[in-house]
């Protein structure tokens, strides 16, 4: 029986393919060598027993850390980080006797974090590891932003591979070199239906775990849903008006889908996505369930979620293309997940989230050793994730991390781990959150390793030299893609001024563009 997941809450809640962290230029997967050095934070004068000092600081026990070189990190969160500076001065502990440096982390907010990103890798210093996401990492390192990593990471690969399938660390190369490290967070999605748990429950359906569902189970599933419960929704958009983000075509991380490779991206060949005839399948039957009433009539002016309708009983299900499975057995969920496509790694899957070194830091070494720790360090990600232990979090008696008692995720003055514990270089090297399946590391990882692989892994488009067709092209895809998907409009004689419109924006030039771009990609594998 296929191992099913439950859903963490803080991953699902941004790690998806319609999360819009997005894009990173093609880079050559070509193997380079690569190498390792040592990293660092700032704090008092410690004592410390940490096993394994012998690898740092000489191997003395007592370290001034006033007087150990500081790198700084920049990274972004969505939680509290109030006790940011205590939980570093732990953190440092460690980094002190391990490699002889300090860490002092920046965190944004979100919104604002690529600008203030920019500024910081264009400035004379002004931070060493940083986070990148929202910018494509070609951009980055075509730019002289980055620093090429490929002989650090030669030196010593392993500690990053015990993490990491080596295609996905690939996949942050850029003409042969290595630019970044990818986050330790799930590489792949499978297109699902969420469906409201308590309804199927109460219809006496068993859900069978190991199953994948035709579409006209599905059907019959909904139909059977709205005939018992006459005044819920039956089908709602994944998301607003976005009723379900893609299938198994691959966009090159382009979130307007402008040129598409099907069979998750490996035919080699970009056509647009009005010819892309899984989208047009898909499109036509929901075209027919629209027809039949099973979708919500109104979707495209939808503002809710499909993740506060489905619990309060104002809908039976929604298709989701951004999702792991989670484990429907439990009493805390609220929802069934319907696979209905097995899980695959988009070419744009590895450059989402990663972390890079800039170009301009003083101390490159001492980054590098740093980030191995932020990977590898279980300690370090425990600190990173949930705090300090006893103040921030708690260990269950299931191994688990959770708030302590009377600290709520609102009130704690650091609950990053609980919140978005995805920003951060590898969340799975710390204690599960309480909210996460039993072995969640485990499970997911082999999740990943079982996933189809895009034949474009690592190629990501970047339309910086058709910026005005592609934006053009945009304003046409926001009209009428997501609204021919729902079904609420006819499905040939929209898709047929979808087609015209695209053209005349100047598709072609945006296809021969993407094409070329995969091409040079796929001749430097």
């Amino acid at each position: 029986m296929r191992t099913r997941l439950k859903k963490l809450i803080a991953l699902f809640g941004a790690v998806t393919l319609t999360a819009s962290l997005l894009l990173t230029g093609c880079g050559s997967s070509k193997d380079k060598d690569s190498a390792s050095a040592g990293g660092a934070s700032n704090s008092s004068v410690v004592n410390n027993d940490t096993a394994g000092n012998e690898d740092g600081a000489q191997g003395n026990s007592s370290v001034n850390m006033e007087d150990l070189p500081v790198i700084k990190m920049a990274t972004m969160t969505g939680a509290n980080y109030d006790d940011s500076d205590a939980v570093e001065a732990e953190i440092n502990k460690i980094l002190a006797q391990k490699v002889g440096a300090t860490l002092d982390i920046t965190w944004s907010g979100m919104g604002t974090y690529s600008q203030q990103v920019n500024l910081m890798l264009t400035g004379d210093g002004e931070v060493d590891i940083v986070m990148l996401s929202g910018v494509p990492l070609a951009t980055y390192a075509g730019n002289g932003m980055l620093l090429d990593l490929s002989d650090y990471y030669a030196q010593d690969p392993d500690p990053f591979l015990e993490w990491l399938d080596v295609s996905y660390i690939d996949s942050c190369r850029v003409n042969g070199q290595l630019y970044a490290i990818p986050e330790v967070i799930n590489f792949s999605n499978e297109i699902l239906v969420h469906a409201n748990k308590a309804m199927v429950d109460d219809m006496g359906i068993e859900i069978d775990d190991s199953k994948i569902w035709t579409m006209d189970e599905i059907h019959d599933l909904v139909k059977k849903a709205m005939e018992t419960y006459p005044d819920i929704y039956g089908i709602v958009p994944q998301t607003g008006s976005q009723f379900l983000a893609q299938i198994n075509y691959d966009n090159l991380g382009d979130t307007s889908f402008v040129g598409v490779i099907e069979d998750h991206g490996n035919t080699g060949k970009v056509i647009s996505v009005t010819e892309c005839e899984e989208y047009i399948e898909f499109s036509k039957t929901m075209r027919k369930w629209y027809q039949e009433g099973l979708i919500m009539q109104d979707c495209m002016s939808n503002t809710e979620s499909w993740s506060s309708m489905i619990p309060a009983g104002k809908a039976f299900c929604a298709f989701d293309a951004g999702a792991y499975p989670d484990n429907g057995s439990t009493d805390d969920t609220t929802y069934y997940n319907l696979t209905i496509y097995p899980n695959w790694s988009a070419a744009n899957c590895a450059v989402r989230l990663d972390y890079g070194i800039a170009a301009n830091s003083k101390n490159p070494d001492l980054a590098f050793a740093v980030l191995k720790e932020l990977y590898t360090n279980a300690d370090i990600c425990n600190l990173l994730m949930y705090g300090i232990e006893g103040t921030h979090y708690q260990v269950t008696d299931g191994g688990k991390a959770a708030p302590v008692e009377g600290v709520s995720l609102e009130n704690s003055g650091y609950s990053c781990g609980f919140i978005n514990g995805w920003v951060l270089p590898n969340m799975l090297n710390a204690y599960p959150s309480y909210t996460s399946a039993d072995e969640f590391s485990e499970l997911l990882r082999n999740y990943d390793a079982n996933a189809i692989k895009s034949g474009a892994l690592g190629c990501v488009f970047d339309s910086t030299n058709v910026t005005n067709e592609y934006t053009a092209c945009v304003n046409v895809f926001e009209k009428y893609y997501f609204a021919i998907m729902s079904g609420s409009m006819d499905t040939e004689s929209t898709l047929e001024t979808f087609r015209a419109e695209l053209k005349a924006a100047g598709e072609d030039v945006v296809i021969a563009e993407k094409q070329a771009q995969l091409d040079a990609f796929l001749a430097n594998k």
